[in-house]
């Protein structure tokens, strides 16, 4: 018998990678877009541009030489994620100008689609009743329940409603089994709320390492995917509230439709654009924020031109490694907590199946793979009526490492990376062994932050505070984890405060932003 296993490609060898986001470790700008072959073709992507000499010069302090200004508003906003989109709807009316660094809008909450089916590149859901959830209804989205509590994939088992009914059923021993019920029997005799100041100044592995291995796995797994770090590194405070919110079964509030939360931001943009596209600038790169008694001068640049606004007022709606960067005039202590801050690379990948082979579980937890957790994108429509999709979408979250950040910056390793989690993923159960016709990747390399230990009491209050004017409005500014919730809650207290400010009434606009930092908001 001849051998012809070297004469043709396998049919891995064809599936199509589509490689892009920002990545620049530091980098306020980053262009990073790696195409996708034509239909048919092999696999080969190709770098389209990777822009990061006006970024690195930033990050590195140079000074540019900013224009005077040409143009005069009262409000500017600096970042055209869910912060920023939110705090322009809701100031329509006022006089403001929105700047984003990227050729979109969404941020982390971007929505992107394959022939018509929407998927999400972030943030997966929202919670019923939640500000983002008033505000989706308010612009005509109605998110729909999840209603599917979270199984775990581990030792080719599945076990449905993980923490709820699903502990007995966990493919372990019977004392690590044990285990994991007396960790779920004891965290719920926590207060966390009571001992917030406790809870947070330690790691959520001084309450773990009481138990089985195991558990400390899965709660990795679980931490890396919602506030970018493993349980060595979060919170006890986070670690405890989620946990009692999965073991209460609190996520039975959960809300959302194909395109993740960036079905908000999408539709936010459709919303605005005609009525006041012309104030909402993509590919605006700031590159400076100086601000004196009298107003804000905000640089930026776009088309390789150097052009200054004169504001009023800032929202700064970019995330604090980047305000550090820019904002001129940071009080010593502020500019020190927003560095201090840390933030997760997240490399979100999308698998595109020919045929749909899955439809046990929503949001399905995968302990110990190179990815966290996948999920199935359109889960909530997916049993409406005439609804009969051709492909099968399953968004896989992979959070990496901070050590592990350079692995985004070249194509070859993010395509490596992709076919790792392509391999675990196939690996789990053997319905799985399906190859996808395409893999998309989208990278952000520092998309979270991360929900370490005195983070939420100490450090992000000194961080988030407004100056006189210029108010930070990032969803890190709320917590404990990064929420597109917080993002619209945090940007609501940013118009109010704006407003306030502008009407002379001072005292008032330092109640709302203090009453906005400070409280505990779940």
């Amino acid at each position: 018998m001849t051998d012809n296993s070297k004469s043709f490609p396998s049919r891995r060898d064809f599936i199509k990678f589509v490689v892009a986001g920002s990545i620049a470790s530091g980098c306020p700008i980053d262009k990073a877009l790696l195409a996708a072959p034509p239909s048919g073709a092999a696999p080969t992507a190709n770098v389209e541009g990777e822009h990061f000499t006006i970024c690195h010069e930033v990050r590195d302090g140079h000074d540019f030489v900013a224009p005077y200004a040409t143009r005069k508003v009262d409000i500017l906003i600096i970042g055209g994620g869910m912060a920023g989109l939110s705090a322009a709807y809701f100031l329509r009316g006022k006089d403001w100008l929105l700047l984003e660094k990227e050729a979109h809008f969404g941020g982390n909450a971007y929505q992107e689609e394959f022939a018509g089916q929407p998927y999400s590149t972030g943030a997966a859901y929202d919670f019923r009743g939640s500000p983002s959830d008033h505000l989706a209804k308010e612009i005509g989205l109605h998110l729909l329940p999840i209603d599917m509590p979270d199984p775990t994939i581990d030792n080719g088992v599945y076990t449905p409603d993980t923490w709820r009914s699903g502990l007995s059923q966990l493919p372990y021993s019977k004392q690590t089994v044990a285990s994991f019920q007396k960790f779920a029997d004891d965290i719920l005799k926590l207060d966390p709320r009571k001992n917030i100041l406790e809870l947070d100044s330690k790691p959520f592995t001084e309450i773990t390492k009481n138990y089985a291995p195991e558990v400390t796995k899965w709660w990795d797994a679980y931490g890396l995917s919602n506030w970018g770090a493993v349980t060595e590194d979060t919170t006890a405070f986070i670690g405890v509230v989620d946990a009692q919110y999965l073991i209460k079964g609190e996520d039975s509030t959960r809300v959302i439709l194909p395109g993740g939360l960036g079905c908000i931001s999408h539709k936010l943009v459709e919303v605005m654009t005609p009525k006041y596209g012309e104030r909402m600038l993509a590919g605006a790169t700031v590159v400076s924020v100086v601000p004196d008694a009298k107003e804000v001068r905000v640089t930026y640049i776009q088309e390789d031109r150097l052009t200054t606004v004169a504001a009023k007022l800032v929202i700064m709606c970019a995330p604090k490694f980047i305000a550090s960067r820019l904002v001129t005039h940071l009080p010593d202590e502020q500019k020190l907590a927003m560095q201090r801050m840390r933030y997760a690379p997240v490399p979100m990948i999308n698998m595109i199946f020919d045929k749909r082979f899955y439809d046990k579980g929503y949001d399905n937890w995968c302990p110990g793979n190179a990815f966290t957790d996948f999920i199935v994108a359109d889960w909530t429509i997916r049993n409406q009526s005439g609804y009969h999709p051709k492909y099968e979408i399953l968004t896989f979250y992979s959070t990496l490492r901070e050590a592990q950040r350079y692995q985004l910056l070249q194509e070859a390793d993010c395509k490596a990376f992709a076919a790792k989690v392509l391999t675990d993923f196939q690996q789990l159960l053997p319905e799985f062994h399906i190859d996808p016709i395409e893999i998309h990747l989208y990278r952000r390399g520092h998309a979270m932050m991360m929900a370490v230990p005195n983070q939420y009491t100490k450090n992000r209050v000194i961080a988030s505070h407004p100056m006189d004017r210029i108010f930070f409005a990032n969803s890190d500014s709320g917590g404990p984890e990064s929420l597109t919730m917080e993002a619209v809650r945090i940007s609501q207290a940013a118009t109010e405060w704006a407003n306030l400010t502008l009407a002379g009434n001072s005292t008032a606009a330092a109640a709302t932003a203090q009453k906005a930092l400070t409280a505990v908001t779940f």
